[in-house]
């Protein structure tokens, strides 16, 4: 997955999607909420932007 291309960027944008989810911590659980999510970040930055593995598996059925 692409987060962005760099750590900063990436940081913006899933707090910007998942802000909210911080909501009920204190002061000092947001900051290390957000100091893990930007280490995290830092950590899967690339020369290619912010890049996590993943994978997903499409699986269909039909009736016979």
């Amino acid at each position: 997955m692409h987060f962005g291309p760099d750590a900063g960027y990436a940081h913006r944008f899933v707090t910007g999607l998942l802000g909210r989810l911080l909501d009920e911590l204190d002061g000092a659980g947001r900051r290390r909420a957000l100091a893990g999510l930007r280490a995290s970040l830092e950590a899967h930055e690339t020369a290619d932007g912010v890049l996590y593995e993943s994978a997903a598996r499409l699986i269909t059925a039909g009736r016979t």
